[in-house]
């Protein structure tokens, strides 16, 4: 069991001091550790979901001015996709934190970054509910992800690599799952990308659409697939 003061350690990493820490402590409360899915984080992370994405598009319509709404939208995919969240989650320890089920435990699901960018919102969600929009804008711009330009492009490399072959052979690669491993609620998908009969990339997620992501990043950098190209 967490101390106080430990919880104290992780306000001040976080940059919030909580009037309400039980709303901290409820944030880091996996389902499979609560008694009700109303005493777990979910409505929590729903809220802080919908904060981060206004926060997040509300920072860089004033930072880029001059971008159109298609390059803020890939930027904004970039800075919230789940492996980037959970990044910042496991910077702030909420690793060591997050409170998961005895199954969960064993299967060490609290390392997971789709656990832990779900806490992450859930957390978010909890600094808005005890300060308000400013608060929990400052904690978010504070923590925002480190990103390079040259990655935008690679946000959604499955639309990225589909273009390249409409381009150069007026025909889309194909995506299939060749495996499928761990129980429901922490499968790991493995899905190879092809062109006609060759494997150009094999990625893996723990959804269907994180897996065909890191594949086709796989083909781009097999294809030397540079943006613009």
């Amino acid at each position: 069991m967490e101390k106080r003061e430990d919880y104290r350690n992780l306000e001040s990493a976080l940059g919030h001091s909580f009037r309400d820490q039980h709303l901290l402590i409820q944030a880091l409360t996996h389902r499979s550790a609560s008694e009700t899915a109303l005493a777990s984080n979910e409505r929590m992370e729903f809220l802080g979901d919908s904060v981060l994405q206004l926060t997040v598009s509300t920072y860089l319509y004033r930072k880029f001015p001059h971008f159109p709404e298609g390059e803020l939208a890939k930027i904004r995919a970039l800075l919230v996709r789940e492996q980037a969240l959970a990044e910042v989650a496991r910077k702030l320890r909420l690793n060591k934190f997050l409170k998961v089920g005895r199954g969960e435990q064993r299967l060490q699901a609290q390392e997971l970054d789709s656990l832990l960018s779900d806490a992450l919102e859930a957390v978010y969600g909890a600094v808005y509910l005890d300060g308000g929009f400013s608060a929990v804008e400052d904690v978010i711009l504070s923590h925002l992800p480190q990103w390079d330009q040259r990655e935008i492009f690679l946000v959604d490399a499955k639309t990225t690599l589909q273009e390249h072959f409409q381009l150069v052979a007026k025909k889309p690669p194909s995506y299939e799952v060749v495996a499928e491993t761990g129980p429901d609620h922490a499968k790991t998908f493995v899905i190879q990308v092809r062109f006609e009969e060759e494997i150009l990339g094999e990625g893996r997620g723990h959804t269907k659409k994180e897996a065909a992501q890191e594949a086709a990043r796989q083909a781009l950098a097999k294809l030397e697939i540079q943006e613009g190209q």
